[in-house]
């Protein structure tokens, strides 16, 4: 089994971010605007081997730490992942605190992302 595409969807009042990951690129979705960047394939093996970890037939029962999203002081975040052509979607959570199942994927993501952002 492998893993094809990794999206991380963060959203709040007036802002959308979708981020698609795949093996070489890194797709950025905001409020519509896209692009395209390319990552390393050690990005995508750290990325891709934590996704392995996950039990994804309970990925959307898994419980948020946290309720800030409900009053918009923080992102509502959900991860999904594409797996021999089926989409698993995580439950929604605050950006930034993921449940503790998701949080290795989830830093992994974000630490491409974030370098991403920062060129």
């Amino acid at each position: 089994m492998s893993t094809e595409k990794i999206s991380l969807t963060e959203r709040t009042r007036g802002t959308n971010r979708i981020f698609i990951l795949t093996n070489g690129k890194l797709e950025t979705a905001l409020n519509g605007n896209s692009k395209t960047e390319e990552i390393t394939q050690d990005n995508w093996a750290k990325i891709s081997e934590a996704a392995e970890k996950i039990n994804l037939e309970g990925i959307s029962k898994l419980e948020s730490p946290s309720t800030k999203r409900y009053s918009d002081a923080a992102f509502a975040s959900s991860i999904t992942i594409t797996k021999n052509g089926t989409d698993y979607q995580s439950s929604e959570f605050d950006a930034g605190n993921p449940p503790i199942e998701l949080k290795n994927l989830y830093d992994e993501m974000k630490k491409v992302i974030e370098t991403k952002k920062s060129k």
